[in-house]
């Protein structure tokens, strides 16, 4: 009967759907988002197939009963997307920022799906939503703004996935496929330049050594120049200048049902620092920093004097000359400095025609530092350093196979995670010199299942398990250097925290049950409970000093699932939905203190959050190609922890819209012996939401809901080698906010903003 009536409704729905998506064929301007774009045959046939790794084996995505989106290489050559955080915007529900953190990082990934996610690449909290690439997990978010060279598709998983995918997935997974090394000879390579200097190079060639070997080699380097001022530094921020290579060997003896492929890659990621702005100050933060100097600088007067006409010049008040959309008016050191590089051996052998065994070995390192002079002006109110190292190895084990007339699927392994490193935090505040971080070195084991059995030739029963145990050790290595101030009165060498190894472990099971039913050849429905955890950990930035470290524990969700997906019209209509309720517990959330200098991490207590996502793509014919999607992330706190600061039960989530949409609409317009020319345009939006990294919801940092509009025309030649493209990206030139910052202990307004209006043209082959 539950079936019946989801079916009656999923029915409903598509039939409103479809009398839009007429409407649309003949003008009207649709929702849209094609995930994986079919060739020029393949559009006046309809949608190609689409496969997914998202269960560890290849499938049809359309049979694949999770909420997904999947991006192939010829979608975001179509979408002009170069760079991995603009699939924010064409995929529901999901928000991936570059955020400078609380240390200038110039690339950092804040990923949030259904709201769940993290903004801190510290190494004292982990990431919410997991990224992986080849089958392997990032396991720090620094280095996770990176370009795109050589992917062959990008899969955006919702909700957790604490079975397959297990460690840090609480959210949801960013599964990446680049292209692997062929037997026939394949080369592809691009440059575009654009705006502010805009210069991307990327190049791949693919091919055979011998009958048995294969190789891949591929490349970019990608720079522009900067677009908010720094005088005074004598630079731009928000510059580009990187450069990375990766390259792959494959061995597989033909007929032996043997792999082996080794990869490596190696990226060097500079900036002159993030684009940040000082845009106010809070007059009524009377215990903050900025005002304590505002004091000092009227001679112990009243530091309202400061902010008057009369003071507006003075060098020694910090105050409306320092506010701006596009000059940052630091004197202090400020740059970001990262280097990454990795190394893979993924082993796969057929142990029978239904059974594989895959293992997967991986090395990962990153190198970086960065400073920031956060205040914005020439005075020594906030500046941080960061000295951030990170080693990682993992080694998973999975053995894929089907029985009982292939009525049975069935995945199982193994998974070993280790890394270990320091993110050591030299800083400078007004009264203060202190050095902040430590030293860390974690272990995750864990073992996992998920077997789905065919109860009848429709019906699916799909369950999971796995189990996880995460011991982590940290030592913080904090201490005053000297105070600044004669009414601090703090020895030099005073350690801030003692300087005392602490542990922070926890074993987990994490189950998944699924039903999906195949109604008929077009249509399939399921529903999906499934469980997910994040570990806890502890808070690194500390000061005034404190008797232990403050720690949090893990977080943990119970999310709901429901929705169907649909193909027919002769493969002309795709239309997916899905809805989801998820209890959220013990949220570990950023929040500012103001009995503490710097932000600190801490189980907040409780929420709920529910909504949809729906996607379609429509190919009506005649080359025309209709995308689109919708998708609502309604989160609401349910119990806040007492002595949480700035929170209250009416607050919103940070980084997270209410509401997403993108539409796009292109056709392929054919030109004989000229070739072809496709012109494209789309549409993105996201409603209000505030930009405080740092969990206070401060209207000053709240950017209202803003659309964005890309249009390009590409041509390519009759043999489909050569290319051509001219676009112009945000064409209504919309500043919008991209990140905020607001600590009640400082008392100033941080803010980044879109670069605006972006016009490249690009030249590319391919054979």
């Amino acid at each position: 009967m539950v079936v019946n009536v989801v079916r009656r409704r999923a029915q409903g729905t598509l039939r409103l759907f479809l009398v839009t998506s007429a409407l649309s064929a003949v003008g009207v301007p649709a929702m849209a988002q094609e995930q994986a774009a079919p060739d020029a045959g393949a559009s006046s046939q309809g949608l190609e197939a689409i496969v997914v790794t998202a269960r560890k084996q290849r499938e049809n995505m359309q049979t694949t009963p999770i909420s997904i989106t999947a991006f192939s290489s010829e979608r975001l050559e179509a979408q002009g997307i170069t760079q991995i955080s603009r699939i924010q915007d064409f995929t529901p529900n999901l928000t991936f920022a570059n955020v400078p953190s609380n240390s200038g990082i110039a690339s950092n990934a804040a990923v949030y799906i259904r709201g769940i996610g993290q903004n801190d690449f510290a190494p004292t909290v982990e990431p919410g939503v997991g990224i992986y690439i080849d089958g392997v997990y990032l396991g720090r978010t620094a280095g996770g703004v990176f370009d795109l060279i050589d992917v062959d598709s990008v899969e955006v998983l919702r909700g957790p996935q604490g079975t397959l995918f297990g460690r840090n997935t609480i959210g949801g997974a960013i599964n990446i496929t680049t292209v692997q090394p062929s037997n026939s000879f394949h080369a592809k390579g691009d440059i575009k330049y654009g705006t502010d200097n805009r210069i991307n190079v990327r190049a791949m060639v693919t091919g055979p050594i011998t009958d048995s070997l294969s190789a891949k080699i591929s490349g970019g380097i990608f720079s522009q120049d900067g677009y908010v001022n720094a005088p005074y530094l004598h630079k731009k921020l928000g510059n580009q200048d990187t450069k990375m290579i990766r390259g792959a060997l494959k061995f597989a003896p033909v007929g032996s049902g043997f792999s082996a492929t080794l990869a490596g890659d190696y990226t060097r990621d500079k900036s002159n620092g993030a684009p940040v702005t000082i845009s106010g100050i809070d007059p009524t933060a009377t215990g903050s920093f900025v005002t304590l100097n505002n004091y000092i600088a009227t001679g112990f007067g009243n530091p309202a004097d400061c902010l008057t006409a009369a003071m507006a010049s003075n060098t020694a008040c910090y105050n409306q000359r320092l506010f701006s959309k596009d000059t940052n008016y630091s004197t202090g050191t400020t740059f970001s400095d990262l280097e990454l590089w990795s190394a893979s051996l993924t082993l796969s052998y057929d142990l029978t025609d239904k059974i594989q065994l895959k293992s997967i070995s991986a090395l990962r390192r990153i190198n970086g530092s960065f400073a920031q002079d956060r205040d914005g002006s020439n005075l020594t109110i906030n500046h941080v350093y960061d000295i951030f190292t990170q080693k990682q190895f993992s080694q998973e084990l999975q053995v894929v196979g089907k029985a009982f007339d292939d009525r049975l699927n069935w995945v199982a392994g193994l998974y070993y995670f280790q890394e270990k490193g320091e993110d050591i935090n030299p800083l400078h505040f007004l009264v203060v010199e202190a050095q902040s971080g430590g030293y860390y070195d974690y272990k995750d084991w864990a073992a996992f299942a998920q077997l789905g059995y065919k109860i009848t030739d429709k019906l699916t029963l799909t369950g999971g398990l796995r189990y996880t145990q995460d011991r982590k050790s940290y030592l913080p290595d904090q201490y005053v250097v000297s105070t600044l101030a004669p009414f601090l009165v703090i020895p030099p060498g005073t350690r801030i925290v003692p300087y005392e190894t602490v542990k922070a472990n926890v074993n987990k099971l994490t189950p998944m049950v699924n039903l999906s039913y195949q109604a008929d050849r077009d249509l399939m429905l399921y529903a999906t409970y499934s469980q997910g955890f994040k570990g806890g950990g502890y808070t690194q930035r500390i000061f005034p000093p404190e008797p232990s470290l403050p720690s949090f524990k893990p977080e943990t969700v119970d999310s709901y699932e429901a929705g169907f997906k649909f193909q027919g019209f002769n493969n002309r209509l795709r239309f997916n939905a899905a809805a989801y309720y998820t209890d959220y517990k013990d949220m570990q959330l950023l929040v500012a203190d103001a009995s503490r200098v710097g932000p600190f991490i801490t189980n907040a207590g409780k929420a709920r959050i529910q909504g949809f996502e729906l996607e379609t793509n429509i190919a009506p014919g005649e080359g025309w190609r209709i995308n689109g999607s919708l998708g609502l992330t309604d989160a609401k706190f349910k119990k806040l922890v007492a002595g949480v600061q700035g929170l209250t039960l009416d607050s919103k989530f940070v980084l997270v819209s209410k509401w997403t949409a993108s539409a796009s609409v292109e056709k392929d317009i054919e030109l004989g012996d000229l070739g072809s020319v496709t012109p494209h345009g789309d549409w993105t939006y996201r409603s209000g939401f505030f930009t405080n990294a740092n969990g206070i919801n401060t209207p000053e940092l709240y950017q209202p809901g803003y659309s964005l509009f890309n249009a390009n025309v590409r041509w390519q030649d009759s043999r489909k080698i050569y290319s051509l493209s001219v676009g112009v990206d945000n064409i209504g030139n919309k500043k919008y906010r991209i990140f905020g910052d607001y600590q009640p202990s400082f008392g100033f307004y941080m803010q980044a903003y879109d670069r605006g209006r972006q016009y490249y043209v690009k030249a590319g082959f391919s054979f």
